[in-house]
């Protein structure tokens, strides 16, 4: 029997339509928002659909490429990382 790692030599920074973001304000991580990265077609653009519960009370974020939405967060003075997940519609 032979293992095959078929894991991805590198780590892949780039940010895509359907990436899954968890961002934060302050530095303990207590008020964790989750979002994901989504192509809005009337501005022909990107921004962050609001996943928690209390969705829509995000800002609103317009951006011209997926990386672009990351940089707003970041000028925002938010910090975030990609989180493992997929979206699953039944």
């Amino acid at each position: 029997m032979k293992v095959i790692d078929k894991r991805k030599k590198s780590k892949d920074e780039d940010w895509n339509v359907g990436d899954v973001v968890c961002f934060w304000k302050d530095a303990e991580k207590s008020e964790k928002s989750y979002a994901i990265i989504t192509h809005i077609s009337q501005e022909d653009g990107y921004g962050l659909t609001n996943l928690n519960v209390s969705a829509g009370t995000e800002d609103v974020m317009f951006a011209a490429t997926p990386s672009s939405v990351i940089d707003i967060l970041i000028d925002r003075g938010f910090h975030f990382e990609k989180v493992k997940a997929k979206l699953v519609i039944e």
